[in-house]
């Protein structure tokens, strides 16, 4: 990392601790901003876009009227997938080094957000908070 960038994300967390101080924004507020500016970030690096309006309209729509038809889709796929295993198989074999990449990438991604979301939740960052090994008997 470079030294401008360095004193740019100090400078930059500086200000947010000293935001957050002077208007004590509540955590669930923070924490929920914090996680849409990371979505965002992830949904640029990925080259990801959301669903148009009239896709939400259409499926939402389709599901208020009968909201059984989600649940018969989801069984249809479900028994056509367990009456062809050949067609798992060959699609795991056709897997590309980039969509393993790609998996990969985003697997440490959650990985790495789990174990921040167990070090803040904690306030440790390694080990439980617990009794000591001579408190058993």
């Amino acid at each position: 990392m470079s030294e401008n960038a360095e004193y740019f994300l100090s400078f930059a967390l500086h200000f947010l601790c000293c935001f957050i101080a002077l208007h004590q924004v509540p955590t669930v507020v923070y924490y929920s901003k914090v996680g849409a500016e990371v979505a965002k970030i992830v949904f640029r690096g990925q080259k990801m876009s959301p669903p148009s309006t009239q896709t939400f309209q259409t499926y939402f729509q389709n599901l208020w009227k009968n909201p059984t038809s989600l649940l018969q889709s989801a069984s249809e796929t479900a028994s056509k997938t367990a009456q062809q295993p050949g067609s798992i198989l060959a699609r795991i074999q056709n897997v590309s080094r980039a969509q393993v990449v790609t998996v990969g990438v985003i697997a440490a991604e959650c990985l790495g957000f789990f174990t921040v979301g167990e070090m803040i939740g904690r306030f440790k960052i390694i080990g439980y908070h617990g009794e000591t090994a001579g408190a058993h008997h």
